[in-house]
């Protein structure tokens, strides 16, 4: 991703960013080109940004240390020092490595780095001083059309509680700040814009917070955005074309480039390595000086081993100066065979096409190319929004280049909107706008309960595989094993002849074996037995229906192989058997097949040996497909099913219901999830349609069991239990990576089986250039007869490799083919050949790897990353963990592979290791894991999300907060009317006091209990305070009282509302007629179902409680808890609110005084209030009015 986001806190946000800029410049403007090019450091920042005006700023001027404090860490205006708003939280101390503490600070800022393609950057370093201006400004013409399109499309604030109401600024005040390199020298032109969290409402011009959850949202597609407009005006300016380039190791996407710049080229300016490169050619040379002959591979392994402990340094505070710089980058390009000249020619002025308007594009092709980005992204997703449909259209879009940002602008919104179009919207856009709407009602086109950036699809198809799946769950029409063979089966069984089956295993498989449902589902955690139980369902299925009657599938051809061996049955992997069942290879053999029978059609009667021959091939076509084809009465094993697409499931239920066979999925919803769009076993056991392993077997020590579970359902609690029995280390990055692989170092010299696991590609070719290297200087592999494999690495003797690509043309010693993900030991190397013999770790086979195969497909297999580690099982487990780079289900994969011992080492940023533009941000390894739980890999389906956006959608949750957010503008412009009448010109001073919103809340609050004696209350203040600093303060206190004496009412939420704004009484009335259908709703289901809360609500109320009490008491109880969220709890009124939960806590005391009445009217006493519950005092209600508007 070309962009990406940081938040900056108070204090040291901009720390980084100033301390590399040309100081001595800042009195310049605009800034000059020559001193950036001449002079040490980076240029000074510029302001941008369509909200300037509110600091008194232009676009351009330059960013000097003292606004950018004014306006980030003080949130004031640059010259006058008003407040930009609310003043910023206070720093919290928080709890860092080595028992110290430090300041956590306020998010002040966001800042968006956008860095262009490396094929961009290589050209710019090689580049004259002319042309790597001309790239410069392309750079800041596709950052400023990026930003103007985030204005337009993301940048917003919220209003209401819960955020409920969307609300347009009048634009952000941003900081620009560009840079030359990266760490490590590489060219790397780049661009902080800093974005400051302070922006002016467009309804009335106070300062507020941007919406950062948006931002984020929204920050793929800004990154796909940012590239086609940088594409684009480099096509314009420079005449370049672009072209894509394969897939780096590791990853799926092709990387659009500068056609005419070389991959080597590019790899040599993208070497993470390039300090320890560095440092390995001055010890090679000075090595070769002092012995007078080159070292052997052995030794540079050394050499390259002391350069990785003595380049831990920090990046110089001084930036070189530009032209220095490039002097530089010029210089290793020739060194490595790249004429800076010729990489210029090949480059620049080669597009003669002419860019396209917005107004080429007919209907018919917007509509088409929208289709294809829907297709794409359904593939991934099984639900979507429109920040993916804006991301896939420009990718579908990435080779058009069009005149103007405008145009593709336009262009990418039109393929979006009618990928739109044609999706199935799950929630809908529920309110239609007033003419005439005000801005404080209206965004973007919709209202301001509806933004639609938070409206969610799926498409017809998602929807009917799914069905195709749950409907094969719910039919009962499928074979199954009878009763005799299946209890008398489970009863003998013993696991590889030793083990038999624990009750939640005999159970399962029994369920499994009896139910005669066309599919059904076992799930278990890591650990349970889940392979043990299938060996059970597999022994009395083959009793019932004959030997070779359960055939296998899953995901991978390494996991189908291992199921195939463990089990003795025939397995693949499932995208080869729909390749060739239903796809490509069945399509094939159906036209050879078809062409055999037309030529045997021609020839009938022939008894000639060409007729023979026909026949024949006619017949082995015909086996060959009936070879890939499911049969009456088979039990299909779908084994790790949560990593197989939904599209692909119901493929093999189609398959299945067709032959008569019956699907079996097993796996762990809690583990890997399916790359593509998936989440039907998680659906599945969500809706108690599976049967589920609960004894945990792998673990040595009893307390990893139930920690073990804890990881798995994402309870922070887990991180104490492990932390307690000494599982968690934390530190520095280096330090942690040290520490793992010393750990799993020493196990595995002590002979125990291990696992060393990182979150991302990076630190794992760290670990294992590690690893080789520690065996080669040990005597263990043999460096000097090293062959080339993947990554840039060589592998000989001794030399662990992972092959990464199926081929089904090399096989081994057992006729098996290779597959991805099979570990090999290397027995012998041939230079000459640059192929490998190796032998599988798992069967003990030999293999011979050619060389186009290991330098594509091979790797070095020490370390490993959590995606790969699925499915092993080890002695211990030793898992580095990066911030970002983990999902729950991947830490919970990675621990819990050990039997013994599963290890995590968590790196907490060093500014040292990673310089970090914001070191205040940091987090704690403590914070660090519980973001890991919190983010939830497993996709949901289309059906789960589709019922929780219709229940979210029209809760009387979410509608109170939309009344209250229109009730209180109505409020907020009923009270200056009121006072215009009675003290005309003091509106404008009361408006501006902070104490204004609270203000306006207790006159909203007092009107309701008596709109005369709030009339009363207001005149009174103002007469009385005309020496108040603060009037608005005292109206505030006076309004307070009033109502502490009142008693509190409830308030109705179907009450008119007094406006003379015809556009908020339009849709007041919209969201009034949504609470009532939805209260008569709520009261409905709750009288008509049963619910743990009712019946103990019921439980709590005398036998002789009359029925249309009871009714009515059940009634308000429901809506209580739709109104407030309370879903789980059994307790009708769920847990007590917290303190400043006031408005909660004073309707359920009305409540439980409605139930105490109840109670007492039975027993035959007064009516007297009987309060049940915590007293909810006025002032309580109207301190916490933070979430109005």
């Amino acid at each position: 991703m070309t962009m990406s986001i940081a938040r900056l806190s108070a204090q040291s946000g901009l720390k980084y960013l100033f301390k590399t800029t040309m100081m001595d410049d800042l009195k310049i403007a605009p800034v000059d080109a020559t001193n950036y090019y001449l002079k040490s450091g980076t240029p000074p920042g510029r302001w941008v940004g369509s909200g300037l005006q509110g600091i008194s700023r232009a676009t351009g001027d330059v960013v000097t240390e003292t606004d950018a404090k004014a306006v980030f860490d003080a949130a004031a205006h640059p010259d006058t020092g008003t407040p930009l708003g609310r003043p910023h939280g206070q720093p919290t101390l928080v709890q860092k490595s080595g028992g110290r503490t430090e300041a956590r600070h306020a998010v002040v800022g966001f800042d968006l780095t956008f860095s262009v393609p490396k094929s961009v950057s290589a050209l710019w370093a090689l580049s004259p001083r002319s042309i790597q201006g001309q790239i410069l400004e392309t750079h800041h013409q596709a950052v400023s059309a990026t930003l103007q399109w985030l204005e337009a499309s993301v940048i917003h604030t919220r209003a209401g509680r819960n955020g409920v109401a969307h609300i347009g600024t009048r634009g952000v005040i941003a900081a620009a700040f560009d840079h030359w390199e990266s760490r490590a020298g590489d060219p790397q032109l780049h661009t902080h814009l800093v974005i400051a969290n302070r922006i002016q409402r467009i309804t009335d011009g106070g300062w507020v917070t941007l919406d950062s959850r948006t931002l984020y949202k929204a920050a793929v597609a800004a990154s796909e955005h940012y590239n086609g407009l940088l594409f684009d005006a480099l096509c314009r300016n420079l005449g370049t074309e672009t072209d894509f380039r394969k897939p780096a190791a590791n990853t799926h996407n092709p990387s659009q480039q500068l056609a005419g710049v070389d991959d080597a080229l590019i790899r040599e300016f993208s070497n993470r390595s390039r300090l320890i490169d560095l440092e390995t050619d001055r010890l090679v040379a000075e090595w070769t000086a002092s012995q007078g002959t080159p070292p052997s591979a052995t030794t540079i392994i050394k050499l390259r081993q002391q350069a990785t402990l003595s380049t831990r340094t920090a990046k110089p505070e001084t930036v070189a100066p530009l032209h220095e710089l490039s002097a530089r980058w010029q210089k290793r390009a020739i060194n490595k065979g790249f004429s800076p000249s010729h990489t210029l020619a090949a480059t620049v002025r080669r597009s003669h096409r002419t860019p396209f308007r917005s107004c080429d594009f007919a209907p018919s092709w917007i509509d088409a190319v929208g289709s294809l980005a829907r297709e794409r992204v359904a593939i991934k997703r099984a639900t979507w929004n429109r920040w993916n449909l804006l991301a896939e259209a420009e990718r579908v879009c990435a080779e058009i280049r069009c005149k103007t940002a405008e145009d593709r602008s336009s262009m990418i919104d039109a393929v979006a909107t009618a990928a739109e179009n044609q999706s199935v919207a799950l929630n809908e856009r529920r309110y239609t706008v007033p003419v005439d709407a005000h801005s404080d009602l209206h965004f973007a086109g919709h209202s301001v309960f509806d933004f639609q950036g938070s409206r969610l699809f799926t498409d017809a198809g998602t929807l009917a595989a799914e069905d195709a799946v749950m409907d094969a769950r719910n039919d009962d029409r499928g074979p199954a094993v009878c009763a005799e063979v299946t209890m008398e089966s489970l009863a003998s069984y013993k696991h590889r002849g030793r083990l038999g089956l624990h009750t939640d295993q005999r159970a399962a498989a029994a369920t499994v074996l009896l139910s005669g449902n066309r599919l059904d589902a076992i799930v278990g955690p890591a650990g349970t037995g889940k392979t043990t139980t299938l060996g059970a369902v597999k022994a009395a299925w083959e009793a019932e229906f004959g030997t070779g009657t359960v055939v296998g599938l899953a995901p991978a051809a390494a996991s189908a192989e291992v199921l195939g061996r463990e089990l003795a049955m025939t397995t693949e992997n499932v995208a080869k058997w729909l390749h060739e069942s239903a796809g490509q290879g069945a399509g094939n053999r159906a036209v050879q097949f078809f062409d055999v029978e037309r030529r045997l059609t021609r020839h009938q009667g022939d008894r000639n040996p060409h007729t023979v021959r026909l026949a024949q091939k006619a017949a082995l076509l015909a086996a060959e497909q009936d070879r890939w084809r499911f049969h009456r009465n088979q039990l299909v094993v779908v084994d790790e099913a949560s990593m197989v697409s939904t599209l692909q499931l119901a493929a093999l239920v189609q398959q299945a219901r067709d032959s008569g066979a019956k699907v079996l999925l097993v796996g762990d919803p809690g583990q890997l999830d399916a790359i593509d769009a998936g989440g039907i076993l998680g659906w599945l056991d969500r809706q108690g349609k599976t049967s589920r392993l609960t004894t945990i077997w792998r673990f040595e020590q009893a307390w990893e069991q139930g920690a073990s579970l804890m990881l798995r359902s994402g309870d922070f609690s887990a991180v104490a239990e492990y932390n307690r029995h000494g599982r968690l280390r934390h530190g520095s990055y280096l330090d942690m990576v040290d520490q793992a692989y010393l750990n799993w170092q020493a196990d595995i010299k002590a002979g125990k089986s291990s696992i060393l696991i990182a979150a991302e590609n990076d630190t794992v070719s760290m670990l294992n250039q590690r690893a080789q290297a520690d065996r080669v200087i040990q005597g263990d592999a043999d460096a000097e007869q090293a062959v080339p494999i993947g990554n840039g690495s060589h592998a000989g003797r001794g030399d662990a490799v992972i092959a990464r690509q199926n081929d089904r043309t090399i096989v081994d010693s057992n006729g098996d083919f290779i597959r991805n993900g099979t570990m090999l030991d290397v027995v012998r190397s041939d230079r000459r050949h640059g192929s490998l013999t190796a032998v599988r770790r798992d069967t003990g086979a030999t293999i011979s790897l050619t060389r186009d195969y290991l330098e594509s497909s091979a790797e070095l297999g020490y370390a490993t990353t959590a995606h790969r580690s699925q499915g092993l099982t080890v002695d211990t487990g030793h898992t580095v963990v990066t911030q970002g780079r983990l999902t729950r289900e991947l830490l919970y994969v990675s621990m819990t592979r050990g039997r013994v011992g599963n290890h995590a080492y968590v790196s907490e940023s060093n500014p040292l290791e990673d310089e970090p533009l914001d070191p205040a941000m940091q987090a704690t390894w403590q914070q660090i894991l519980g973001e890991v739980l919190a983010a939830e890999g497993a996709e949901r389906t289309a059906h789960e999300v589709r019922d929780a956006e219709r229940t979210k959608a029209d809760s009387l949750q979410r509608l109170s907060a939309e009344f209250d957010y229109l009730a209180q503008i109505a409020a907020a412009e009923d009270l200056p009317a009121f006072l215009e009448t009675y003290s005309p010109g003091s509106v404008a001073e009361l408006q501006q006091s902070p104490s204004w919103g609270a203000t306006v809340v207790a006159w909203r609050r007092s009107v309701q209990v008596s709109r005369p004696s709030a009339e009363r209350v207001v005149k009174v203040a103002l007469g009385t305070s005309e020496s108040a600093k603060d009037v608005a303060a005292v109206v505030h206190s006076r309004l307070r009282r009033f109502l502490s004496e009142m008693p509190s009412i409830e308030e109705d939420l179907l009450a008119p509302v007094h406006t003379s704004r015809p556009d908020l009484t339009n849709l007041l009335s919209q969201v009034q007629e949504r609470i009532q259908h939805r209260t008569d709703q709520v009261t409905k289901d709750a009288l008509m179902h049963d619910a743990e809360w009712k019946r103990n609500l019921m439980e709590s109320l005398d036998v002789d409680v009359r029925s249309d009490d009871a009714l009515d008491v059940v009634s308000r109880v429901a809506t209580f808890r739709d109104r407030w969220g309370i879903e789980d709890s059994p307790l009708p009124l769920g847990p007590v609110p917290a303190a400043h939960e006031w408005e909660q806590r004073e309707q359920r005391a009305h409540v439980e005084r409605f139930i105490g009445q109840l109670r007492h009217r039975s027993a035959g006493q007064p009516h007297g209030q009987v309060c049940v519950g915590e007293a909810v005092t006025q002032a309580e209600r109207l301190m916490n009015v933070g979430w109005q508007l």
